[in-house]
């Protein structure tokens, strides 16, 4: 323990934590003590109205004095105080002004209640407040600071100090002592505490050094996906390509068949790409919105169409509504309000055997310039134990799903973000057996 104690000090990068924690645990007591600077200045004018005429002050008429001596001292320690806590929290000089403040209350409150025994309490108290700073040299300052009081005003003004005119000078070695066994008390706690804020340091600077190594993780796999998507996808448009020129050719209608084949795979597994491309480029920040002038009713014709051949082939119904009051042309990023479409619709399209898919737009209400997207099916539905995840990477609802359906479990993802850096927002609702509900809102000029 303490070898490595020793380890975490002579680390500059532990030891900056552990001041700035320091630094914080100061500050925060600073701000503490300026209330209770405050509320004292206070109790010391009541303490003497109310109780300096019951002691021995009294006798010599001077409870008028002990108010004007609560208000004038009672500031004197209080302001400096609160003045350093509020303007320079937290650092050294203003412990030493707080801990002095706060000790010469004690001397004010033992002198106005004429050297009550109940109020030598206060010290002590006062003491344990003080070792909040967990700052040794500061609470040993406060504890001289009673001792010297004790020595000199208990030679010259024992009564004000003892409550008892014969009073052995000497006494103030008991006081002295009892001082000095609650700060060796306070000072050993401290240096447990300040072992266990070395240990929270160096605890955080390797939960720093972790995150800073899979941040690093993290850019490297995401330029090595990047990297190779982009070697991949070059040969891959080079196999559609030629998948598009055999189909074109004279080939027989086996051939022919092969041909599509070739094509259709290739680009499923373009989309993927894609897919894990936006996903590295979402994860690093490189993905941009651009804005341009574009025609809505034109985009939402072309996704229509998209889809048509593939609803006719399972026999769906695919309708695209779009209110009166939207406008025919709109400023926003048309490029990826098709691609969340077309990964919502195709969601869609992909989990519903029967009835049909349901687009529309309409304007919100609520919010000037922003419109709401619901796209409803009536397939399969999500199962409620499923709904949670639904927005994760590569994650789909069970894995039946991937084994049925197919897909990477990226697309709902993707969509997420695009709608949030649009900003925007996305929601669903899903009823298993009944179907699927998508909405999202966009701003649109």
């Amino acid at each position: 323990m303490r070898q490595r104690l020793g380890l975490a000090k002579n680390n500059p990068e532990i030891r900056k934590i552990f001041d700035e924690q320091s630094f914080e645990i100061c500050a925060r007591v600073d701000r503490s003590f300026a209330f209770l600077m405050g509320f004292q200045w206070l109790a010391a004018i009541l303490v003497a109205w109310l109780v300096s005429p019951n002691t021995w002050l009294s006798g010599v008429d001077r409870v008028q004095e002990s108010l004007v001596l609560a208000f004038v001292f009672g500031g004197m320690f209080s302001l400096p105080a609160i003045f350093a806590s509020y303007l320079v929290p937290g650092e050294k000089a203003t412990r030493y002004i707080v801990a002095i403040g706060q000790m010469l209350f004690s001397i004010l409150f033992i002198h106005l209640t004429g050297g009550r025994i109940e109020t030598h309490f206060h010290v002590f108290v006062s003491l344990a407040f003080v070792a909040f700073y967990k700052d040794v040299g500061v609470l040993w300052a406060a504890g001289a600071i009673i001792l010297a009081d004790h020595m000199i005003r208990g030679a010259i003004m024992p009564l004000s100090v003892y409550g008892d005119m014969n009073s052995t000078y000497w006494r103030w070695i008991e006081h002295g002592l009892w001082i000095a066994f609650e700060n060796i008390v306070l000072w050993l706690g401290i240096l447990k505490v300040r072992e266990e804020l070395w240990d929270m340091a160096r605890s955080k600077y390797e939960l720093i050094q972790a995150k800073d190594e899979a941040q690093r993780a993290s850019v490297l796999k995401s330029s090595f996906i990047s990297n190779m998507s982009h070697e991949i996808r070059t040969p891959l448009n080079s196999i559609i390509g030629f998948a598009d020129v055999l189909n074109d050719s004279e080939l027989n209608q086996e051939h022919k068949e092969y041909a599509s084949t070739i094509h259709r795979c290739s680009e499923s597994l373009l989309v993927l790409i894609n897919d894990i491309l936006d996903i590295s480029k979402i994860e690093n920040g490189l993905l941009e919105i651009d804005r341009h002038r574009f025609n809505v009713h034109k985009l939402h014709d072309d996704v229509q169409k998209m889809f048509l051949v593939r609803c006719r082939e399972k026999g769906l119904h695919l309708e695209v509504k779009l209110d009166e009051s939207i406008p025919k042309i709109a400023i926003g990023d048309s490029h990826r309000i098709r691609q969340v479409l077309v990964n919502l619709i195709g969601n869609a399209v992909k989990f519903t055997d029967r009835g049909g898919v349901f687009v529309q737009v309409e304007k919100d209400q609520d919010l000037e310039h922003t419109y709401k997207w619901k796209v409803q099916d009536t397939g399969v539905g999500i199962a409620p134990e499923s709904q949670h995840q639904l927005f994760r990477a590569f994650v789909q609802g069970n894995a039946s799903v991937s084994r049925n359906y197919g897909g990477s479990g990226l697309g709902l993802l993707i969509s997420k973000n695009l709608i949030e850096l649009m900003g925007g927002r996305i929601s669903f609702d899903s009823q298993p057996g009944e179907g699927s509900t998508f909405s999202f809102t966009l701003k649109l000029e």
